[in-house]
C-alpha cells in the first residue's frame, strides 16, 4: 500500500491548479511560484516567490525548494518549469521526493536533438527538424527556443539568428492538439483529446490563447497516438500525468511535437472531484489507478486573459466564479501578460464557433471601470 505523504510541495511557473487539487484532496500543501495568485494563497500552507524562469539560475530555484520543505520529509510535484530546470532534480536532498517520472526520462524529452532522434529511432512522425540554420529553407519553418513552453517561445524562423537554445521546425499547417494521459512506465490511460488555440498564428504570434476538450480524432488518427504513447511510455519509463503535443495537417495527418512531462494546464478541463494528486502518486509508483470511464462529458474552454492595457486591480473586485489565478488588489499587469484565465461552459454554445474574447473584454471593462 502506497503511503500517503503528509507534506507535499508544489513547483511550478504557477502552481495554482495543483495546490488546489492538493488542497481538496486533503493534503497539507505548500507552493512555490512565480505568481503568487489569491486562489493560491488562499490553499498553500505555506507560500515562497520563485524568480521568473527567465531571470532565474537552477540553485536559486532549488534554494527556494530547499526552504519551503524546512527540512521535513516530503514529496513534490513539479508542473510548468520543469522543463529548463529538471536538472536540479539530481541535487534534492534526501528528505525531499520527487513524484515523477526519471530525471533521464525528462533529459530525453527535454533535449531536442535526442527527443527527435528518440522519433526517428522509433518510426514516429514528426516535424522536419534541423539543428543548424545552414541554407535557406524551403516552406514556412519555425524557430523553437529550448526548454520553454506556452507558445510564446515560437518565432517565424526566418526572423532568429542562430544560437545553441534554439532549434527548427517545418511548420504544419492544421490543427494544433494535445492529448492528456496517465502513464505508469509501461501502460497508460488516455484522459482528454484537447484541442489548443494560439493567439495569432497568420502574425506569428504562437502564444496558446485557448484550449478545449470537445476535440475528437477518427479511429485511425486515434490509433496512430495511441499506438505513440504506447512506444514512448515503455521506452522512456514515463510516469505521471502529462501531455503529447501534436498537429493534425489539412490531409489528417498527425505530426507529434513533444510531451510535457508534467502535469498541464489542461487538466482543468477535467472534472474537478477527480484525485489528481494520488493519481500522480500511484502512478509514479508503477500503479495505474482505475478512472472513470468518461471524462469529457462537460464541454469547457480554459481560455488565457491577457491584458490589452496596463491594468491596476482594483480592491474588493467582484471576480466571476469562472476567473482563476487571480492577482491581488493594487497588483499591476503590464500590457501584454497574463490578466488571468478563464474557465468556461459550453452549455449549448456550438464550441467550432465559440469565442471567448467576449468574455475577456466584459472582465476588462469591469475591472476598468472599478479601478
Amino acid at each position: 500500500m502506497l503511503e500517503r505523504p503528509k507534506l507535499l510541495l508544489v513547483v511550478a511557473q504557477s502552481g495554482r491548479m495543483l495546490a488546489q487539487s492538493a488542497a481538496r484532496e486533503g493534503y497539507q500543501v505548500r507552493v512555490a511560484d512565480c505568481f503568487g495568485d489569491v486562489d493560491t494563497l488562499n490553499v498553500a500552507d505555506r507560500y515562497l516567490k520563485l524568480p521568473p524562469p527567465n531571470k532565474a539560475n537552477l540553485h536559486k530555484w532549488l534554494q527556494v525548494i530547499i526552504r519551503l520543505s524546512d527540512d521535513q520529509p516530503c514529496c513534490l510535484i513539479f508542473g510548468t518549469g520543469i522543463e529548463s530546470f529538471y536538472p536540479l532534480l539530481a541535487e534534492l536532498p534526501p528528505h525531499i521526493s520527487y513524484i515523477g517520472s526519471s530525471l533521464n526520462s525528462i533529459e530525453q524529452l527535454s533535449t531536442p536533438t535526442k527527443w527527435i532522434g528518440l522519433l526517428e529511432n522509433l518510426g514516429l512522425p514528426h516535424p522536419s527538424t534541423r539543428f543548424t540554420k545552414g541554407q535557406l529553407f524551403e516552406g514556412k519553418w519555425l524557430a523553437k527556443s529550448v526548454g520553454a513552453w506556452g507558445g510564446s517561445h515560437i518565432i517565424a524562423a526566418d526572423s532568429t539568428t542562430q544560437n545553441s537554445d534554439v532549434y527548427f521546425q517545418q511548420q504544419i499547417e492544421g490543427i494544433s492538439a494535445s492529448v492528456l494521459f496517465l502513464a505508469n512506465g509501461s501502460d497508460f490511460h488516455l484522459l482528454l483529446l484537447n484541442q489548443q488555440f494560439n493567439k495569432n498564428n497568420a502574425l506569428n504570434d504562437f502564444s496558446l490563447q485557448a484550449i478545449s476538450n470537445h476535440f475528437l480524432l477518427n479511429k485511425n488518427q486515434l490509433q496512430t497516438i495511441n499506438d505513440a504513447l504506447q512506444k514512448l511510455i515503455r521506452h522512456l519509463n514515463l510516469a505521471g500525468i502529462m501531455s503529447l503535443d501534436f498537429m493534425v495537417d489539412k490531409s489528417g495527418e498527425i505530426f507529434l511535437l513533444e510531451i510535457n512531462p508534467r502535469p498541464t494546464a489542461s487538466c482543468q478541463l477535467l472534472p474537478e472531484d477527480l484525485p489528481l494528486i494520488r493519481w500522480q502518486l500511484l502512478s509514479s509508483a508503477g500503479h495505474l489507478p482505475e478512472i472513470p470511464i468518461e471524462l469529457a462529458s462537460r464541454k469547457r474552454f480554459l481560455w488565457f486573459c491577457f491584458a490589452p492595457h496596463k491594468i491596476t486591480i482594483p480592491a474588493e473586485f467582484d471576480w466571476p466564479d469562472y476567473c482563476f489565478d487571480l492577482p491581488a488588489a493594487g497588483s499591476i499587469i503590464e500590457a501584454g501578460n497574463i490578466l488571468c484565465s478563464l474557465l468556461l461552459e459550453l452549455n449549448n454554445a456550438d464550441p467550432d464557433h465559440f469565442d471567448g474574447h467576449a468574455v475577456a473584454n466584459k472582465l476588462i471593462e469591469n475591472l476598468s471601470v472599478s479601478a
